[in-house]
């Protein structure tokens, strides 16, 4: 019983011995698997590696062998190419030499050359010179030649004129000499047209220094007639001023007298009111009685002018302004016809609105623009 026990007890104390070593080999094992797959892993990893080493080197051993068969064809290249330019070089010397012996014969090839060359300037000068001369010598005989053609001519009409003398009848002769006597007494007569003509020319000349000094008198007696026209005209402005005294619808300007519109005329009108009536008698008076005394030799004639402000009418019986200057122009003219002066003496025109007095369109402007005007004057 106690051995049993005691057996059985070491069989229970080795056991995990045993396995203890079973499991230490096992880790053992495992771990020498494990390197030795490592290895077989990196040695195969270094042969592959090697390999492709290998064949690389392999490679540049092959494109070494290339460029060294290459070399090898250029260096015979080479020395083939060294072998040819010496020998170049040998002949290039004989051709530096040949070259040498040329440029010699050139050089004296182009002094020959300028020496002929100077030599045909010269030449070439002296034909100019023979052309210049052969020109003038043309010239010249073409100069002989012309005479010589109109001497021919000459000739020919000699010899043509010398045939129609020949082949004259003595009728012809006489006929001709007629003519000569008729070309004589024509001759005679442009002799004596022409002296005619001189004596023409003579009185025509007196004439018109007849004419000037018959124009300078006319023009002084016709000064001295506008000069008593003168005088008479201011005798009656001077007489109009003493009988109208200083109105200022009635003005004397220079040598026109004037009459506002207002003063004989109603505003659109052209019959000559009582008022203007009056005014036109008096001037008429005096008119008339200063034109008994003009000579009948002193031209002069009574104008009187008919002029409106810018304000437009139109009316069926005055149109435009026109018409209304016109007819107090003429109303006026008809006052003083009936008053006794002559109707040839009058002489009536209406301007409208186109010869204002004053510039503007002030009640004021436009009263002086309406207005007759009446010039004692020469027609």
């Amino acid at each position: 019983m106690i051995r049993s026990r005691g057996k059985t007890r070491r069989s229970t104390e080795i056991w995990p011995g045993f396995v203890d070593a079973i499991s230490t080999l096992l880790l053992v094992l495992i771990f020498l698997l494990t390197i030795f797959v490592s290895s077989e892993f990196l040695l195969s990893k270094l042969l592959s590696n090697k390999d492709d080493a290998l064949e690389g080197l392999n490679i540049q051993i092959n494109q070494l062998s290339e460029l060294l068969s290459l070399e090898k064809k250029e260096n015979k290249n080479l020395t083939s190419t060294i072998s040819r330019l010496n020998e170049k070089l040998n002949n290039s010397g004989v051709a530096s030499d040949l070259l040498a012996m040329e440029f010699t014969d050139l050089k004296s090839k182009n002094i020959e050359l300028n020496r002929l060359l100077s030599a045909l300037k010269d030449s070439t000068n002296e034909i100019k010179e023979d052309n210049l001369n052969l020109e003038n010598k043309n010239q010249d005989l073409e100069n002989e030649l012309q005479e010589l053609l109109i001497t021919l001519r000459a000739t020919n009409v000699k010899l043509e004129n010398a045939e129609v003398e020949v082949r004259l009848s003595e009728a012809a002769k006489t006929q001709v000499s007629i003519l000569n006597m008729q070309i004589l007494e024509l001759r005679d007569q442009l002799n004596i047209i022409q002296n005619l003509l001189d004596i023409n020319a003579e009185d025509i000349k007196k004439k018109d220094i007849q004419i000037i000094e018959l124009g300078k008198k006319l023009n002084t007696a016709l000064a001295v007639k506008v000069g008593e026209l003168n005088q008479y005209k201011s005798e009656f402005f001077g007489r109009l001023r003493e009988i109208l005294g200083n109105r200022e619808d009635i003005l004397i300007v220079g040598d026109r007298f004037i009459f506002q519109s207002e003063v004989l005329f109603e505003s659109g009108s052209a019959e000559v009111g009582s008022e203007g009536f009056i005014q036109l008698s008096n001037m008429s008076r005096i008119l008339l009685d200063i034109t008994k005394d003009i000579p009948k030799d002193i031209p002069w004639v009574l104008q009187i002018q008919g002029h409106t402000d810018q304000n437009p009418i139109s009316t069926p019986l005055y149109p435009s302004n026109w018409e209304l200057s016109a007819a107090r122009a003429i109303s006026v003219g008809r006052v003083l016809i009936n008053s006794g002066v002559d109707s040839e003496k009058i002489s009536v025109a209406g301007f409208a609105e186109f010869q204002p007095l004053e510039i503007g369109s002030d009640p004021a402007s436009l009263r002086k623009n309406r207005r007759i005007e009446i010039k004692l004057t020469q027609p």
